[in-house]
């Protein structure tokens, strides 16, 4: 007998957000691949007014749970949804499961009271809760009143690994222009102003930037000697294709990341990473094994490591190449999925 998994999510791709929740629909198919499971998607509505998306979303969701009668609710995004899992776990004695992100928790710590408290209860009604990096689950342990035992982590889904990566890098070219990327929201938080600043003194440089936000962050700031490729927010076969042709990924972030994909799918590629030591990122990026640590922040650091990677030869460009794919294969999305479907099979 199937078990029935009723998911739910505040954040879900959609037409005019693509990548919005890629994760969560990543695992969601997971789940929906494994004939045990019989799994039903409760999303936030697209309407332009989030008062009434959001009163769309709860009641719904009372109609929703009393008709399908789940085994399990699992929640994402624990703040914006887990009274619904902690009312389904009331009303019909579901199980329970939280998965956190990142800010829906970490946004709560020494700031909102009243999230905060409302994170602490959810918690302790939690019968699982997942995370994406041991960073994270170090965030929750110490911050809030919970059982190591109730703790799981996995990586968001993991990231596509492409087969013939080891052909197509044997035949990528090492040309005099190196060619970076930016994969991410143009915002200052995710060190926009840091990457602009650090290429206004560097030459025989290309960047292809992808996200949605405010391209004139970039475009304004940017040096002229700089060709700039916007691609704008796209789907993930678009994104492939662009690690396909870029040399370097950078991810100057200044937040606190719970694990961040982007690098993580990137490097996947064979694509090396400059990124910032700061939240998760130390737990993929090894310093001048996978690619370059840098100060949150820093500029000079962040110019230091691109022109090291610009003077690297062929062969030690390879070696960067290939640590990266090593590693990102240990977030292989083919191989981790076997650990959420055991979870959930064995909690349902």
């Amino acid at each position: 007998m199937t078990k029935k998994i009723l998911v739910v999510t505040n954040m879900y791709p959609n037409k005019k957000s693509p990548a919005a929740g890629i994760f969560v629909k990543k695992m969601t198919q997971q789940l929906q691949d494994n004939k045990d499971f019989s799994i039903e998607l409760w999303v936030i509505p697209t309407v332009s007014n989030k008062l009434i998306a959001y009163c769309l979303f709860y009641f719904g969701f009372i109609i929703k749970l009393l008709k399908f009668r789940p085994k399990i609710v699992y929640c994402h995004f624990v703040s914006h949804t887990g009274l619904l899992g902690v009312l389904a776990k009331t009303l019909l004695g579901c199980k329970l499961v939280l998965n956190c992100h990142g800010t829906d928790v970490m946004n709560s710590i020494g700031g909102n009271k009243f999230k905060y408290k409302l994170n602490n209860y959810l918690f302790s009604c939690a019968d699982k809760i997942i995370v994406p990096s041991a960073f994270l689950q170090s965030v929750v342990l110490k911050n809030f009143a919970v059982l190591s035992s109730k703790m799981f982590i996995y990586p968001s889904g993991g990231v596509f690994i492409p087969d013939d990566e080891a052909n197509k890098n044997d035949n990528r070219q090492q040309a005099a222009t190196v060619k970076i990327g930016y994969v991410g929201r143009l915002i200052e938080s995710k060190g926009i102003k840091v990457l602009t600043s650090a290429l206004s003194k560097l030459d025989h440089v290309e960047l292809c930037v992808a996200g949605g936000g405010d391209i004139s962050l970039v475009a304004n700031n940017l040096n002229p000697k700089v060709k700039l490729t916007y691609l704008g927010e796209v789907p993930q076969l678009a994104l492939r294709e662009m690690y396909e042709q870029i040399d370097l990924l950078i991810f100057p972030t200044l937040l606190q990341e719970s694990l961040g994909l982007t690098p993580l799918e990137a490097m996947a590629f064979s694509v090396p990473v400059i990124g910032s030591n700061i939240g998760a990122v130390s737990e993929y990026v090894v310093n001048e094994k996978t690619g370059f640590l840098i100060t949150p922040g820093s500029v000079e650091e962040l110019e230091t490591a691109i022109v090291k990677f610009t003077k690297m030869t062929a062969e030690q460009r390879d070696v960067l190449k290939t640590n990266a794919r090593h590693m990102a294969i240990s977030y292989d999305e083919g191989s981790i999925s076997h650990a959420l479907v055991k979870l959930i099979r064995d909690l349902a």
